[in-house]
């Protein structure tokens, strides 16, 4: 396992995080590609988009009591064995209009918030659109993320957040890894997160079988305060991940190699009964991208905070606390930053981190015969090194 977990540290030469944009932030107003780069001009451009698809949701999928709705189990991407909490699901295109799902009204108090955030920005800034006016938007985010944070939290009934069925006016007593969503998204009470602890400490087997549950329960352990859980969680799913597709032969379902398949089974192993993962017939998705978003943010513990300001946490899974071992990343994309992260276990409880940050700056001068611009590349870098405790965290500012 730890020959496997070692191999995409060696190789992980970039981060694709951002395609998990819309509904998958550790943080309540976390917006990983603009804390990266701070462009304003790039967020007034995307604004009215990711506005209008919200305002979609609101428009289009509301039932009769203002609270969001899948219109089937196919459009909430959790149909048939991957998710019994909508009950019997004959076709993908069962009806659910009836049931209102936790996870839902969590992703748009989470959208609210990010797209309030975003519009106070662009006022401040005085950056403008024709059809917008960002003051107003700011209000009336603000209102939709208070409207759904609260409905949100109507949901915990009984020491869990459950679905509701609007039909038979009944709480689900199904508990699903979706359902902590809240904690995810941000709008779980420090209580409501103190309470679900052992849940996530000691999750279902089958928690780390599909990519959306998986990221779910790991970015809620982090949330939690449980940093270790997180790193040990992503471990698995990496390590699972990785000897699927790093495999030379064709599996039983035909599969290829460097095909990531979007959900697996688990399967048991060796003469206690261990639980591991195994393929699944079900061709490859964009998903495939998870292993190296986890690895970077909750073991390597790398974190967006602002335009030029990383935070650094690396958790090493036990497994891999061997010392004098050294785990190397890089180059790693970040925003207008290049990075090459090291990082050498000390003792079980320390490390060494050993970061080098390049940034190309761009001038330009007139090239008078050609009638073009000579474009002039300077590299600046800076590097860093320091030694920690395990989830310890370090800010540092990027050159």
């Amino acid at each position: 396992m730890g020959i496997a977990i070692a191999s995409i540290f060696a190789c992980a030469f970039w981060w694709a995080m951002e395609h998990e944009f819309q509904r998958n932030f550790p943080r309540k107003d976390g917006d990983p590609i603009f804390r990266k780069t701070g462009d304003l001009h790039w967020l007034r451009r995307l604004y009215p988009h990711i506005a209008a698809y919200l305002r979609w949701w609101l428009d289009n999928r509301r039932d009769a009591e203002g609270w969001l709705v899948w219109s089937c189990v196919w459009e909430s991407g959790q149909d048939f064995d991957i998710c019994r909490r909508f009950g019997p699901q004959p076709t993908s295109g069962t009806t659910i209009e009836h049931i209102r799902p936790v996870d839902l009204q969590a992703s748009m108090a989470q959208g609210a918030e990010i797209l309030m955030r975003w519009a106070t920005l662009l006022a401040r800034e005085g950056l403008t659109l024709p059809e917008i006016e960002f003051s107003a938007e700011t209000e009336w985010w603000r209102n939709t993320a208070d409207e759904f944070s609260a409905k949100t939290r109507m949901m915990w009934q009984d020491g869990w957040f459950r679905d509701y069925n609007s039909l038979s006016q009944a709480w689900s007593s199904q508990q699903d890894t979706m359902h902590l969503a809240p904690i995810f998204c941000g709008t779980a009470s420090w209580e409501q997160r103190e309470q679900l602890r052992s849940y996530i400490s000691q999750p279902p087997e089958e928690a780390l079988c599909w990519p959306p549950l998986a990221m779910t329960l790991i970015g809620s352990a982090s949330t939690t305060q449980m940093p270790l859980e997180a790193a040990e969680l992503a471990y698995r799913f990496i390590d699972a991940s990785y000897r699927s597709i790093d495999r030379r032969e064709l599996d039983e379902h035909g599969g290829l190699s460097g095909m990531t398949r979007e959900y697996r089974r688990t399967v048991t192993t060796g003469k206690e009964g261990a639980s591991d993962y195994a393929n699944t017939g079900i061709e490859g998705y964009g998903w495939g991208a998870l292993s190296v978003y986890l690895l970077m943010r909750y073991v390597l513990g790398l974190y967006e905070e602002e335009a030029g300001t990383i935070k650094i946490a690396p958790v090493l899974p036990l497994e891999l606390r061997k010392a004098d071992t050294t785990y190397s990343a890089g180059p790693v994309a970040w925003g207008r930053y290049t990075l090459h992260v090291t990082c050498t276990v000390k003792y079980s409880d320390r490390y060494t981190m050993h970061m080098r940050c390049t940034r190309l700056i761009q001038s330009s001068s007139g090239a008078e015969i050609f009638q073009e611009t000579e474009i002039n590349l300077n590299t600046v870098e800076q590097q860093w090194e320091w030694e920690g405790f395990w989830g310890e965290e370090r800010i540092l500012q990027l050159p």
